[in-house]
């Protein structure tokens, strides 16, 4: 007996061992006979990152955990996600893990976790998910179940899909369907013949159709007792309870697969009929603060959805939404809008698709006495959307506000009166073609006033009006005014109903008049992140704040020929502006802008665009005859860019190309400049004594007057680049003395710049006149010594070097070069007497006799005497004379006697 019991522990223990061991010797090969099983059946490519296998988890069945489950699509989708789980999890008899690759696993159970599904249909009736592989036995004609052929039984008694997101689109009829969040459960036994599955759905439903959105995120709830013939495929909800958002509805009927077609036979409605039920079925957030809201009358749906279904027909159906005198109060509001009446049917009584139509007979409302009704007929919902439409009424906008709760801090006056009737189709809309659009009718606006986040200051629009008698239609009256702002606008518009019922971009073209048009008063309260900290890397945070900044209009596409008599703009203030601006895609684009400034005249032609984080710019400005001064003090460009300009008194006309980056309140960041100027000085007058770089430089050319040179008709070229401006190099005249200007120097204001000066003879000194006053007066009047100046530091702090040496080298090579030239035929020892006569004061052309034979050669060529030297000290007394002097000892030769 010790013995039978020893045996029966040692092959419990083997048991055991072989249970634990088994996942880690087959789990391998068993995912891979799932997969080769999957691939060999469908085409696509099916895979997955990780595979896990446990026989306690789900004991006495095994639960194979599959991660990253994917099904890649093939030709023609080649390469779509069809199908993406995070987890999947598949129970199954254990004995199929012993079984031959080619006999089916069967499927107890289903679980899967953060899935994403597409399902697609393209232009040409494609099915994304049409991926089953023909089975061997169709082939043959053999009416063996297909099971043999695609490996897997699924005799499920329980399946769930968490936390996932579902996608039906149809391209070639535009029709979306999104169940995202998706939570779904069912219990049941597929491998009986009959059996109840207890189902259990949640999702946040989107549908549209055509671009346009019907479902924006309704929650659908679905607990649902389904009676599963699957002998006969025929699938009957019995036990069900629905909502859509809070909106109760029942359902009764069945769905049953036939060979070549289903059938649909189905009618639900609404167990309750009270109009809380309307506010039900409007998305979340357009129904805020429902809390206390009190309603009287009724409001239901109820339908019928019948008939089969297969590639060309869907069922018949008749869906109605109805509510008569109904009405609803806000609790903390005075008003309450009564006299509610719906009257709107969804119908197709052919089964052709074509032939759905969704007719609102009525729907009306009353405000106080105000009332507002209308009516719509739409046809070929799912082609080219035909569409008919009337509304007529009087709104005061006082009233709406004390009947619904408009958002924080806004606030609305004025009165709306509207009677309109449109005809289109959305082919038309989508293509622009205006002329099919037949409109009818007027509306006007009178006494109107805005107070919101869209503007920093209320809008008040006294008056504006359209006329529609035309497809496009005609803004006849818009005067509004904004803070300082006035404006007055007439034109056309060319696709209000677009703009109303596509979300298309406004589009039009006005004339606009303003006597005062100010830019801040379009600012708008902009969210911005803030600065992360130079030591924050682990943490964000999710805070912004608000900052003012002005926008272009997403919404406008329209060209404006405008005139104001007063722009605001950046602490600026134009006068007379006119010109040409077209607005698209959040894009100013302005063409022969002229405005009077800094009395001149500043012509613009360039966009600004604000469709990016940082606004930028592409501008270029012809200037003419602008007011230096007003300008330097107007121009942070001026100031930062050329604060040398400060010191001129007079005009300037300049042609600036500039490209750069806005700030919020679209001023030029200076840093981001880039392009180039030219620029003209209209002046003679320069005022040095409060400018610290003129005051060193007239201390540095004690021979001249900086307060009295000439600069006009000066022109140069700037160029803009890395927060840096380049001068190409000028050239000017300080009374007598020609002067090249050219250099650089960075927004801080660090210069490098060269002021090469040619300074003539008769400025030197008593020293320079001893040693010229041998010379020829014309030989004088073509001598003139080149002295750089450089310039460095800032131009509040500058420092001015002046290369003496170089002028000295350059004098005394003059010298030299203008005696050699007179006595170049009279030998050497003759050119070194007359040039050393001319240091010790005697006239060079005596003895020449003495040094020039007879046949007109030098006796000795070896005896010519060195007289650099002397010279050299000579001119360096001179220049020294010339640069040292105190301003009041000087003579300024250039004045008129």
């Amino acid at each position: 007996m010790k013995k039978i019991f020893k045996i029966l522990g040692i092959t419990l223990l083997a048991v055991i061992i072989v249970i634990v061991a088994a996942p880690f010797f087959f789990k391998d090969q068993i995912a891979q006979i799932i997969k080769d099983k999957l691939n060999a059946a469908m085409e696509a490519q099916i895979d997955f990152a990780e595979v896990d296998l446990s026989l306690f988890r789900s004991f006495p069945d095994a639960q194979l955990h599959i991660e990253g489950f994917s099904i890649i699509n093939k030709a023609p989708f080649a390469g779509d996600t069809l199908f993406y789980g995070k987890e999947v999890k598949l129970d199954l008899p254990i004995g199929d893990l012993l079984n031959d690759a080619s006999e089916p696993i069967h499927i107890n159970e289903l679980m899967v976790n953060q899935a994403v599904a597409r399902f697609t249909v393209d232009e040409n009736g494609n099915s994304s998910w049409d991926i089953s592989k023909e089975p061997a036995s169709a082939k043959a004609n053999d009416p063996q179940d297909t099971e043999q052929d695609t490996g897997f039984s699924f005799d499920l008694k329980h399946y769930e899909i968490t936390d996932s997101e579902l996608t039906y689109e149809d391209r070639s009829t535009q029709n979306k369907l999104v169940l995202s969040k998706l939570n779904h459960s069912g219990n049941g036994n597929f491998s009986l013949g009959k059996s109840t599955l207890a189902t259990n759905t949640e999702a946040l439903v989107f549908y549209g159709l055509d671009g346009m959105e019907y479902l924006s995120g309704q929650q659908v709830k679905l607990d649902a007792a389904i009676l599963m013939d699957l002998d006969n495929q025929k699938y009957t909800f019995q036990e069900n309870k629905g909502f859509v958002n809070d909106l109760e509805l029942k359902m009764n009927g069945f769905v049953q697969l036939e060979e070549l077609y289903t059938m649909v036979d189905l009618r639900f409605d609404t167990p309750s009929s009270d109009f809380k039920n309307f506010f039900a079925v409007i998305p979340e957030t357009y129904c805020k603060n429902l809390d206390g809201i009190t309603t009287t009358g009724d409001f239901t749906v109820n339908g019928i959805i019948k008939g089969e279904v297969d590639e060309t027909r869907i069922p018949k159906m008749d869906i109605k939404i109805s509510s008569k005198n109904a009405s609803f109060k806000y609790p903390d509001l005075p008003k309450t809008v009564t006299n509610i009446d719906i009257d709107a049917q969804l119908k197709n009584d052919t089964g052709n698709v074509e032939d759905t139509y969704f007719n609102v007979a009525q729907t009306s409302f009353n405000i106080g006495s105000d009332r507002i009704s209308g009516n719509a007929m739409i046809k070929n919902l799912t082609t080219n959307m035909d569409i008919d439409l009337n509304a007529k009424g009087n709104l005061d906008f006082q009233n709406l506000a004390q009947a619904f709760p408009l958002p924080e801090d806004m606030n609305l006056d004025g009165k709306l009166a509207l009677d309109m009737a449109a005809k289109f189709d959305m082919e038309s809309i989508e293509k622009e073609q205006y002329e099919r659009i037949n409109t009818r009718g007027s509306a006007s606006l009178t006494n109107f006033r805005y107070e919101g986040d869209a503007l920093i200051k209320p809008l008040v629009i006294n008056k504006a009006s359209i006329d529609m008698t035309t497809s496009r239609i005609l803004l006849k009256d818009f005067e509004a005014q904004t803070g300082n702002t006035d404006l007055d606008a007439k034109g056309t518009i060319n696709n209000l109903i677009g703009f109303l019922l596509q979300d298309q971009d406004l589009k039009g073209t006005f004339t606009l008049k303003s006597n005062t048009l100010d830019a801040a008063d379009f600012m708008t309260a902009v969210e911005v992140a803030p600065a992360k900290k130079a030591n924050q890397t682990t943490q964000t945070s999710t805070s912004a704040t608000t900052e003012d900044a002005i926008k272009i209009p997403a919404f406008l596409d329209a060209n404006l020929d405008f005139q104001a008599n007063r722009v605001l703009y950046d602490g600026l203030e134009l006068k007379n502006v006119s010109g040409v601006a077209l607005i698209r895609d959040e894009t100013l684009t302005l063409n022969n802008t002229t405005t009077d400034i800094f009395d001149g005249n500043i012509a613009v032609n360039g966009s600004v665009s604000t469709k990016g984080t940082t606004p930028v710019f592409n501008m270029a400005l012809d200037m003419k005859n602008l007011d230096i001064a007003k300008s330097f003090e107007g121009f942070d460009m001026f100031r930062s860019f050329v604060p040398i300009i400060s010191v001129l008194q007079g005009r300037i006309n300049t042609d600036i190309a500039l490209t750069g980056s806005l700030d919020k309140q679209l001023s030029p960041i200076l840093s981001t400049l880039a392009g180039d100027a030219i620029a003209q000085l209209l002046t003679k007058e320069v005022n040095a004594a409060n400018n610290p770089l003129l005051g060193k430089l007239d201390q540095k050319l004690s021979f001249i007057d900086l307060n009295k040179f000439d600069i006009s008709d000066i022109t140069t070229k700037l160029n803009f680049k890395n927060g840096a401006v380049q001068v190409a190099p000028f050239d000017f005249n300080i009374k007598g003395i020609k002067a090249t200007a050219s250099g650089k120097h960075s927004l801080t204001n660090e210069m490098d710049y060269t002021l090469s000066l040619n300074v003539p003879a008769k400025y030197f000194g008593k020293e320079g006149a001893s040693l010229l006053s041998k010379l020829e007066e014309k030989e004088v009047e073509s001598i003139s010594v080149p002295v750089p100046v450089k310039f460095s530091g800032s131009f509040l702090s500058p420092k001015i070097d002046l290369n003496l040496d170089l002028a000295v080298k350059n004098l005394t090579n003059q010298i030299i070069e203008i005696q050699k030239a007179k006595l170049k035929d009279k030998g050497k020892e003759a050119v070194g007497g007359a040039i050393g006569d001319l240091i010790n004061g005697k006239n060079p052309l005596n003895g020449i006799k003495d040094v020039i034979g007879g046949n007109g050669k030098p006796k000795d060529s070896t005896s010519v005497i060195k007289p650099i030297d002397p010279i050299k000290e000579a001119a360096g007394n001179a220049i020294k004379d010339l640069f040292g002097r105190k301003k009041k000892k000087v003579v300024d030769t250039t004045k008129t006697k």
